[in-house]
């Protein structure tokens, strides 16, 4: 959501800026530029993509941007619920909730302790590293627009040079002047508003992705351990940085207790 509204803000800014200049969008399009630099660019991605299976990018940005959030206090109190409850309820649609489910079924099929960590550490494990090579390739891709946009500006240079030996007029010389610049302006454009930010963001949300892993992995040890319901609860709010999470549990038991 964060880079949608970042989006739209670099849009709004774009298009004020424009109408400022009393210029219109159709000023700044270009069919050769365009295709200079977005296909450019696509041909050297798809040379450089890394060994990492294309789906999983598609996956991580299906559920970012079309599944319900699932922020770390939200995995948190599923955590907590799977403890209490010592199952896991409806489909795991993320990592961090298969992580659950894979747990408790190895538990259920009587795995040790020590088997059931290793297992779950390297699949989350694996998970990431292939998250950061799709995020590397996007933000080390992020240097090859501007590099075609360069690319394109040079052929509108030397179709203006052409034109400039058969004689055409200053006022043509300006067009074909500014329709070279669009090149450049494609290169930087798609280079800091399309791949540099989604390689950063990708990052970010396996850092956020690998606490709500270790929540996950928290609440299986606790399981296999027997810890208690209070031990269970500060140990996963840990997680919130001491900030505490409802319950539905607690809150029953708490008036039970009265």
């Amino acid at each position: 959501m964060k880079y949608i509204i970042g989006l739209f803000l670099a849009t709004i800014g774009f298009v004020l800026a424009s109408q400022h200049l009393g210029q219109g969008l159709e000023a700044y399009w270009d069919y050769v530029a365009f295709f200079v630099v977005v296909l450019g660019t696509f041909a050297v991605m798809m040379i450089t993509f890394p060994a990492a299976p294309m789906k999983l990018l598609f996956i991580r940005f299906a559920q970012k941007f079309f599944l319900p959030s699932n922020s770390v206090k939200k995995h948190v109190e599923n955590c907590f619920e799977v403890y209490t409850s010592r199952r896991f309820k409806g489909k795991p649609g993320s990592i961090e909730e298969k992580l659950l489910q894979d747990g408790l079924e190895m538990s259920s099929l009587g795995f040790s302790h020590e088997r059931i960590m290793a297992v779950l550490s390297q699949r989350f494990e694996t998970y990431a590293k292939r998250i950061n090579m799709l995020s590397a390739w996007l933000r080390r891709g992020a240097k090859y627009p501007p590099a075609f946009g360069l690319a394109g500006t040079v052929l509108g240079l030397i179709h203006l040079m052409r034109g400039i030996s058969t004689g055409i007029d200053p006022k043509e010389t300006g067009v074909r002047m500014a329709v070279a610049l669009v090149a450049t302006f494609y290169g930087l454009m798609i280079s800091n508003l399309l791949l540099n930010p989604l390689g950063e963001w990708l990052h970010e949300e396996v850092k956020r992705d690998e606490i709500k892993a270790e929540a996950s992995l928290r609440t299986i040890a606790l399981i296999l351990e027997n810890a208690n319901v209070v031990e269970a609860h500060e140990m996963l709010g840990s997680y919130l940085g001491g900030e505490k999470f409802k319950s539905d549990y607690l809150q029953q038991a708490a008036g039970e207790a009265a």
